[in-house]
């Protein structure tokens, strides 16, 4: 990536990954938001958070990302059974990694939605995006 502002890129670079179960319309929830933001935000849909690997974290971080988060389903909820446990270990090995070169482990940080919520990939980012923004201003 270029360090070119004259994009949209104002705030912080965030990368999403995510269970595609959590929003049934992901697709054009995450786009309306990816063209909006430009290279500020961008969505990794899995098949289950179980499926990531510490490598993809690592690789949005050395991409340029500001911030990496994980959203997995609400904890007895995957319907995989254990995805969002391998998630959290995984994410935990990954922030294990970066903390030995010197980042900080909150660079990494998983998002387990509570039982029962309904909300949409874009709406969450943008509560994401918000608490960076809240962050970074201090």
């Amino acid at each position: 990536m270029s360090g070119n502002k004259d994009q949209k890129s104002v705030g912080p670079n965030i990368r999403i990954f995510f269970c595609q179960q959590i929003d049934g319309q992901q697709d054009v929830n995450r786009r309306i938001l990816e063209k909006e933001l430009g290279p500020q935000i961008m969505f990794f849909p899995l098949p289950c958070s179980g499926r990531i690997e510490p490598l993809h974290l690592l690789c949005a971080l050395e991409s340029g990302a500001d911030k990496v988060y994980l959203v997995t389903c609400p904890e007895g909820a995957c319907r995989y059974r254990e995805g969002n446990f391998r998630a959290r270990k995984r994410l935990v090995f990954a922030q294990g990694l970066i903390e030995e070169i010197g980042f900080k482990r909150e660079r990494l940080e998983l998002i387990t939605l509570p039982a029962g919520t309904k909300t949409t990939i874009d709406k969450l980012a943008r509560k994401l995006l918000a608490r960076e923004e809240t962050v970074n201003s201090h």
